[in-house]
């Protein structure tokens, strides 16, 4: 029906884009259909299109799913190229939601029958995520097995949830992670000169043993700068020069470059003044974008600064900022700076960035300014330079790049700190080759690409990663409990050597109690990623700005004076299971964290991280909730309005006492009202209040805040709360039977196991496990904790729930620590018949035990200090278990299994097994808390 071939890829490809593919990429589509098989990497230069590559691996899919993963991931360590290359995948996704041609619509049903054609007009084909930093909550991209998606990814956001340690990842969900990103995935790593440690550990991992399970893990090393390689890589053809005029020029444009070198301390004060002096006297009037890279983020403000007292209309873009404040950036700067751009601007427009933009961002300057950097990052950056020869067409005369190289760094007997001796080497080897002469600075520069390919300390250093053997898998898959000693996955990562300053998150906001913060969790469009030694730096009060750039750094963190928390008042963000856990002690901090400070602390300037800034910050919260699934159908998503006077000035007086004439709902709606018409500039904020006029859900704030204040949103309903945790999975109000919610979930899991190409026995063990999962929750405590501990709505209650009650409060009297999950693989394991009807009764077990992220692989078992007998029918076979399994061999026996099942399907084969039943869970859940 919707039999798709290699030569619709050209009217996919114009559908998507408005425009024809390069011959490459039809190339490309055409090798991997034919074979099956990606290339295992791609030497593409600089403004090729090498992001396409996402347009042939949704296709590809789309013609052959038995052989193409369900998801992609395209990992790249710079945050502002995760933006660009999301948008990208969006563009997709948009143009497959809303079809142009017949291809689109033929691509978007075979989408959509890889999730069962009974979806198929409801659903979202692509799926597109942004994994950018610690994002506990935003699990949105894992919500179902099935769904075809698009993840763009930093190397520790994906290679940490791939070694089952997902920065940010609670313990419960890191095997979901892990199976969704080490099975049934595509991954691209983009740039992969930046990554090489992460190359080599992403080969070990695919050369591990991964089980009989369909579509393993696939790689794709992609780079226009790769180094030598024992792999044939898939490279430009002369064909594909002659067939397109616009590729030629793209890789053959002539730019000039020259030297400049700089004299004075500090550096950052050297690179400001040669660069207003540049531009002040040495650019062509025909000049109207000049983009400004220098190597840390300090340099980059300091600049920025100098250059706005100087009235030049110049604009900070580095990797350091949120995406809420860089998106508004690019918004501002977009007609200046694109490549593709038709008009000239009148003014000058004036770019200052960190490495951040060195790669993938699709952006075009007509002059360059660059600090020294490796021979590699400086191709990278003349990448920038007239990416479309368009100032070349339109002056006649090649675009320049000024090199600047300050003394007391490029002469320096101390190793730079972000690049060793790279910087200095370079410096030298182009001093040597072409002095003070201009030289040839565009893709096809021989010079430059000899220099990095002489292996004489020129390049950017790479580290080694260490060998990844079966042993450090076996310690990371331990995820709950941990054991008490692993192997860190820094150097995994980013290679031996010294530490890197591994990210975490920081999050402005008025907010501090649980309930609020459930109500309005952080998202992250309002996340700042910051080194975690500058953040440690930070809060400890720290006099001086500690070094930062947008690459890793093998600087080892700052021995800090203090380890207390100086500037007071952060907490720590676990999601919506843990209360937030204030940071009073600085070792408190862990990579992927999630910090939530008070606007009043500073940190930003211009939107980018400045440590020294004590000027309130903006708390944008409800802005990330409007940005939070933007591109969902807009009855599923989701709007906030926390109506604090600290955040909307004007809404004050909005709670009404007890003998005022109107009621708070009625003055929220008035509010409401008049703050649509008066926000018509701020569009986020004018939609979201449209959309709540008509209809909202009030709730307080909580009683801990120091100030009371309305909170108003469109649905109770946040899909993201539901973190695998039994607080979420079981409280959510919907009064589901037991019988009925097994039932579904088994419904469920055997619907994805076929939709995934599982054979049937498989299909059937998951179905099982799916319809035994919860049968430990028939003891009568947990059944008296779902009607909020009434015990005679609990004699009223003629059936087993597996959901609470409508307004049920939260009382525990189940024994804390009790994992209901064990006692449903006692009650299975009762009554033979009730598994007779299981192909692996081990995998149907272990999936049963697993199902909330325990047992991996030891099972927590507590003494019952009041046992039960608990009995269950199941399809006419009683099962009877008592619920004191302390002395039971049920802990043994599930470690034993734990490993066996191991061996049979893989460390990534195994967590993929598990992420298709717990999945089918929460979705089950999320629509039985739709009724």
């Amino acid at each position: 029906m919707h039999d798709l071939s290699a030569s619709d890829f050209p009217a996919y490809f114009r559908g998507v884009h408005g425009y024809d593919p390069y011959p490459w990429q039809v190339r490309l589509t055409e090798t991997v259909l034919s074979t099956g098989q990606w290339p295992p990497a791609m030497d593409l230069p600089t403004g090729s299109g090498k992001t396409s590559a996402l347009d042939t691996a949704v296709f590809s899919l789309a013609a052959r799913p038995d052989h193409f993963p369900r998801r992609v991931a395209f990992v790249i360590d710079r945050r502002i190229i995760v933006d660009q290359v999301y948008e990208h995948a969006t563009t997709i996704n948009s143009a497959l939601r809303t079809p142009r041609n017949g291809v689109l619509s033929r691509v978007r049903g075979c989408l959509n029958a890889l999730m069962g054609e009974r979806e198929a007009e409801d659903r979202n084909p692509l799926g597109v995520a942004a994994l950018r930093g610690g994002v506990p909550i935003d699990n949105e991209w894992a919500s179902r097995p099935d769904q075809p998606w698009v993840v763009v990814s930093t190397v520790d956001q994906f290679g940490s949830r791939l070694l089952f340690r997902g920065y940010g990842v609670s313990r419960a969900l890191r095997p979901i992670h892990a199976g969704l990103a080490g099975h049934d995935c595509l991954v691209i790593l983009d740039e992969v000169h930046l990554s090489q440690a992460f190359a080599e550990t992403l080969e070990a991992v695919q050369d591990s043993r991964s089980g009989p399970l369909p579509r393993p893990l696939q790689i794709v090393e992609m780079s226009a700068t790769r180094r030598n390689g024992s792999v044939k890589p898939f490279r430009l053809l002369p064909s594909d020069l002659e067939q397109s005029d616009t590729l030629r020029k793209r890789v053959s444009t002539i730019k000039k470059g020259v030297l400049r070198p700089l004299r004075g301390r500090p550096a950052e004060d050297a690179i400001a003044n040669a660069v207003q002096e540049i531009i002040g006297t040495e650019l062509a009037s025909s000049v109207r974008s000049v983009g400004v890279v220098v190597n840390r983020v300090r340099t980059a403000r300091l600049t920025h600064e100098a250059l706005t007292d100087a009235g030049h209309n110049a604009h900070l873009l580095t990797g350091r900022m949120r995406p809420l404040d860089r998106a508004r950036l690019l918004d501002e700067v977009h007609d200046a700076i694109r490549a593709d751009r038709t008009g000239v601007s009148d003014d000058l427009t004036v770019i200052v960035a960190t490495q951040a933009i060195e790669v993938g961002a699709d952006f075009s300057f007509d002059a360059l300014i660059t600090e020294c950097a490796p021979i590699d990052s400086l191709r990278q950056r003349f990448g920038r330079l007239d990416r479309r020869g368009a100032f070349l067409d339109r002056t006649g005369t090649p675009a320049r790049a000024w090199v600047l190289g300050v003394r007391s760094e490029v002469e320096s007997r101390k190793p730079d700190p972000i690049y060793q001796d790279a910087l200095k080497e370079t410096w030298k080897a182009l001093e040597e080759r072409f002095g003070e002469s201009d030289f040839n600075v565009g893709p096809d520069s021989r010079e430059l690409a000899e220099m990095a390919l002489v292996g004489d300390g020129t390049a950017a250093p790479q580290r080694q990663a260490p060998l990844l053997l079966s042993t450090h898998l076996d310690a990371w898959v331990q995820t709950n409990p941990e054991p008490i000693v692993w192997p860190p996955l820094d150097p995994f990562l980013h290679g031996l050597g010294e530490p890197n300053n591994t990210d975490i998150s920081v999050v402005w906001r008025y907010d501090r109690s649980p309930n609020t913060l459930n109500l309005v969790p952080p998202r992250p469009a309002e996340y700042l990623q910051v080194p975690i030694g500058a953040a440690k730096a930070w809060l400890a009060g720290h006099s001086e700005e500690t070094l930062v750039a947008d690459v890793d750094t093998a600087q080892a963190e700052e021995v800090l004076r203090s380890t207390s928390a100086e500037r007071g008042g952060a907490v720590r963000w676990r999601g919506h299971s843990d209360r937030p856990d204030p940071v009073d002690k600085i070792n408190k901090i862990q990579p992927g964290d999630v910090i939530i400070v008070a606007p009043e602390m500073g940190g930003l300037t211009a939107g980018t991280w400045n440590p020294m800034s004590t000027e309130p910050v903006t708390d944008l919260g409800d802005e990330a909730q409007h940005a939070h699934g933007r591109r969902r159908a807009p009855l599923s998503r989701r709007f906030t309005l926390r109506l604090d006077p600290r955040i909307y000035p004007d809404a004050v007086d909005l709670v009404a006492r007890e003998d005022d004439a109107d009621s708070t709902r009625d003055r929220i709606t008035s509010w409401l009202d008049s703050a649509a018409r008066r926000d018509l500039r701020i569009p986020w904020r004018d939609y979201v209040c449209g959309a709540l006029t008509s209809s909202f859900l009030l709730y307080t704030s909580d009683p801990e805040d120091e100030r009371d204040y309305p909170i108003i949103t469109n649905t109770k309903v946040d899909v993201s709360a539901f973190d695998g945790s039994d607080q979420s999975l079981s409280f959510t109000g919907a009064a589901v039977t037991l019988c009925s919610h097994l039932d579904g979930v088994g419904r469920k899991a055997a619907e994805y196991a076929r939709h995934l190409g599982l054979d049937s026995t498989l299909e059937n063990d998951l179905q099982l496990a799916g319809r035994l999962h919860d049968l430990g929750k028939v003891d009568r405590r947990f059944q008296l904790m779902l009607v909020g501990g009434d015990e005679v709505q609990l004699e009223m209650q003629d059936k087993p729930l597996a959901k609470s009650r409508p307004g049920a409060p939260r009382v525990y009297p189940y024994p804390r620590g009790m994992r209901h999950e064990l006692a449903s693989v006692a009650l299975a394991e009762s009554n033979p018949d009730v598994l007779a009807d299981a192909h692996d009764t081990e995998l149907v077990l272990h999936l049963i035990a697993t199902h909330h992220g325990h047992a991996r692989p030891l099972a927590p078992i507590i003494m019952d200090p009041d046992p039960q007998t608990l009995r269950y029918g199941h399809d006419g076979h009683l099962m009877r278990a008592r619920s004191d399994l302390v002395d039971s061999p049920i802990a043994f026996h599930g470690a034993d299994r734990f490993w066996r099942l191991t061996n049979r399907y893989g460390h990534h084969g195994l967590a993929w097994l598990e992420a298709i039943l717990r999945l089918a869970d929460h979705r089950q859940s999320a629509e039985e808390r739709q009724i």
